[in-house]
């Protein structure tokens, strides 16, 4: 199946986007605060990245980074923490996981840089810190690693940034946060879009694809900002605590994980998606626990809306029943006319166009010699992974 497209390609937004990597500034605008946690969130968001650049610089690693762990499960010690965590309304305590995270990622990612054995390592994250991490799960079920979630949906990126790095990396790893929260924002109003197009009776089709293609065409000026802007250097610096657990099979919080893009994916091209890259959908059950639960769950009941159980594996991606072509707008475009088919196809193509710039930005900045790999099993092709969304015969005339 061929797509093509006749539609013009909206005008650039004037996109918050425009100010992002723009490498002018060397600080962080904390002037709307956010500490649920009281002390343990001032560390995080103030002294944390000095804390990590002392380890970094420090000849003895392996004793400084032993010594901040302390000091962190100390200052655990002498908070309400947990009474704290199941107290807190629930946009604070999205907050205050995310500052539990990005603790425990810390102490995991910098033993390893000081060489720390296992037994080391896990003395370093300390039982207090794992018991509020713990308690923050069963509050909240997620991955026991710092997620994609936690750094990028919760992450107070505009009024109060959790970051690892100071000065210009700092920036530039806030930057590279707020770029992926515009981006899940963009793909928000192309769910919304195609939602209304999907569930509602008598939806004006043409006004919902027009909507979803701006929102596509948004998210893709992001992403030409990161191809065009982002530092290689400065992305180097931040890039260590974004990789795979060092001492845990956990992988680490990559933008694979947005199930945003996939509930697009899913709604535009759910079915031609399976005939296509089938380990697409494979993957997506495989790693469910990494994506934002919320959103992969509504995902996975359209998918399996006759399911008890929506996380199973369905019997459709095993050949054994037809694709649940409810779950996508396809039903509603095929009994349009020929300009509603036309803008769908124009959807199709900026989707497309989207997990291709996505796909090559992330092989400019993450495949070359000396670089780890984020986001993917060891067994796994970085090239596959980044290429399992992608349709052949999605391109624009």
């Amino acid at each position: 199946m061929t797509f093509t497209s006749s539609f013009s390609i909206p005008d650039q937004p004037a996109h918050q986007a425009r100010g992002i990597f723009s490498h002018l500034v060397d600080s962080i605008d904390r002037s709307q605060a956010k500490r649920p946690l009281g002390i343990v969130s001032d560390f995080v968001a103030d002294q944390l990245p000095h804390h990590i650049a002392q380890i970094k610089g420090s000849e003895r690693p392996d004793e400084v980074v032993k010594a901040v762990g302390q000091s962190i499960n100390g200052m655990i010690r002498g908070t309400d923490c947990e009474a704290q965590l199941i107290n807190l309304p629930q946009s604070d305590f999205g907050v205050a996981k995310t500052d539990i995270q990005y603790l425990v990622n810390c102490a995991y990612q910098m033993s390893a840089f000081a060489g720390l054995n296992p037994v080391d390592a896990e003395a370093t994250v300390g039982e207090p810190l794992m018991r509020i991490a713990q308690l923050s799960r069963q509050r909240q079920p997620s991955i026991d690693v710092l997620s994609y979630e936690d750094m990028i949906l919760t992450n107070p990126v505009e009024s109060d940034p959790r970051v690892y790095c100071l000065g210009s990396a700092g920036v530039e790893e806030r930057d590279f946060c707020l770029g992926h929260q515009l981006i899940e924002g963009d793909l928000q109003l192309a769910i919304d879009a195609l939602l209304e197009l999907r569930d509602t009776v008598g939806a004006d089709a043409r006004k919902c694809l027009l909507l979803c293609m701006k929102s596509l065409e948004s998210a893709i000026y992001v992403l030409e900002r990161f191809y065009e802007h982002m530092s290689p250097d400065l992305f180097g610096q931040f890039r260590m605590f974004y990789g795979k657990n060092p001492y845990k099979d956990r992988l680490g919080p990559s933008g694979r994980f947005s199930a945003r893009i996939v509930a697009v994916s899913v709604l535009l091209i759910g079915e031609e998606l399976l005939r296509q890259k089938p380990q697409f959908y494979k993957d997506v059950y495989r790693l469910s626990e990494y994506y934002p639960q919320k959103c992969i769950d509504d995902v996975f009941r359209w998918l399996s809306p006759d399911k008890e159980s929506a996380r199973t594996q369905p019997s459709w991606l095993e050949g054994k029943a037809p694709f649940p072509k409810l779950a996508t707008v396809s039903s509603i475009v095929e009994r349009q006319g020929s300009e509603i088919r036309e803008l769908h196809a124009s959807c199709i193509c900026a989707l497309d166009r989207f997990t291709r710039m996505h796909r090559s930005t992330a092989l400019k900045y993450t495949v070359g010699p000396g670089r780890t790999i984020v986001g993917v099993d060891m067994s796994e092709s970085v090239e596959a992974v980044l290429s399992q969304r992608l349709l052949t015969g999605a391109h624009e005339s």
